[in-house]
């Protein structure tokens, strides 16, 4: 079996992971020393006799390396005295030139030093994470545009698409979102972006930055004639203005499912709010709704009570209809297997709901059990209804 020695090849893969990871930049930055040195394994007499062909081949490979190769003499019994290599050192100047890396490396030090001279607290982040300006330096020109931007003009109250940045457009903003948000939340004092939001994703770097974006609609339907818009009764708004809605309703019901938002009954000084899942997070925000009477129907499994449990956080007055152990046996012929069910700790259902949430989770009622809300007869929902 051949040996497994540190040839070329190995060497070169450690110095072309080296270079990836900013490590010469890095001592660069902090002034210090850049000098790479690799040990080479003692080889034992038995290895020379075994593989003398390829140990030959491989002292004549490393031979011809750019760099300083140290060899000490080993004496064996068998086979006289052997000069073997012992290690390898590398200056800075051969990792460069041996990776063909040193106009490149030239080139990151310029934008690192245009930088700092424009941006000195961009000093420390570069330091720790050279290999930022390694992985954007084609675009490091427009990001540092956008910089400038946003410290001359923090907190703009536009949309992207609005913004007017020389050479810049939207499309960039929107690709290059996470690292902009690295160089921005350095530079920018704290007073003009919040810092609690850490995720880019759902508008995240607009939020942060006090930028204007595509606000997510809230759909309702009124079921009180008295309390139309317009005559309108199926109506769509940014959470922004229906934040500052109030129809002078009592009641709001809230259910998941689209076609029972739409079929939804008539009722006295009541609206309907559907189809929003998780995305009922989104209400938190409405103070409005903390003088109303809530009531959530969702689907009979976990993710139902987690809603439930999500919105009765914010609106501690939220009852459940036809989230009961009666109906769950009533309608349980018709259940469906709940493909990936929640595991997690629910912390504001009544007694009653959190036994049927654990019977749920623990498959007590059977496996991944399931009852959707359009399995239940409208019938018996506006039965239950009348109830309220």
């Amino acid at each position: 079996m051949p040996l497994k020695l540190q040839t070329k090849q190995t060497i070169t893969k450690k110095l072309t992971t080296l270079y990836t990871k900013g490590e010469h930049l890095k001592a660069y930055l902090k002034k210090e020393p850049f000098e790479l040195n690799f040990t080479f394994k003692r080889l034992s007499q038995k290895n020379i006799e075994s593989s003398f062909n390829q140990i030959n081949q491989w002292i004549k490979e490393l031979n011809q390396l750019p760099f300083e190769i140290e060899f000490v003499s080993v004496s064996y019994r068998s086979l006289g005295e052997q000069s073997l290599p012992r290690s390898v050192t590398i200056t800075r100047e051969q990792f460069l030139f041996y990776l063909g890396k040193k106009g490149e490396f030239d080139r990151h030090i310029f934008l690192l030093e245009e930088s700092f001279s424009t941006f000195p607290l961009l000093k420390a982040l570069l330091t720790k994470e050279p290999k930022l300006i390694m992985e954007y330096a084609d675009v490091w020109d427009r990001l540092l545009r956008v910089c400038h931007y946003f410290v001359a003009s923090p907190q703009p109250n536009l949309y992207v698409r609005e913004l007017e940045i020389e050479g810049v457009d939207s499309k960039f903003i929107e690709q290059y979102k996470r690292v902009l948000d690295r160089l921005l939340e350095t530079i920018l004092e704290p007073k003009f972006y919040n810092g609690e939001i850490t995720k880019m994703a759902h508008y995240g770097f607009e939020k942060k930055y006090g930028l204007k974006y595509d606000l997510p609609s809230i759909r309702f339907r009124i079921l009180d004639e008295q309390h139309y818009i317009c005559g309108l009764d199926d109506v769509s708004l940014p959470l922004n203005l229906f934040k500052n809605l109030n129809l002078g309703c009592t009641n709001v019901y809230i259910t998941e499912n689209k076609i029972n938002g739409l079929s939804f009954p008539k009722r006295k000084d009541s609206i309907v709010i559907f189809g929003l899942g998780y995305g009922i997070e989104l209400l938190k925000e409405v103070a409005w709704l903390k003088t109303k009477n809530i009531y959530y129907w969702g689907d009979i499994d976990t993710h139902g009570f987690a809603i439930l449990s999500q919105i009765r956080g914010y609106f501690s007055q939220t009852q459940s209809i036809l989230m009961d152990e009666q109906t769950l046996m009533r309608f349980k012929s018709l259940a469906v297997v709940e493909s990936k069910p929640f595991l997690g700790v629910l912390s504001h259902l009544s007694k009653d709901e959190e036994l049927l949430f654990d019977g749920l989770k623990y498959n007590i009622y059977g496996e991944q059990l399931r009852i959707e809300q359009e399995r239940i007869s409208f019938s018996e929902f506006k039965l239950n209804l009348n109830l309220i």
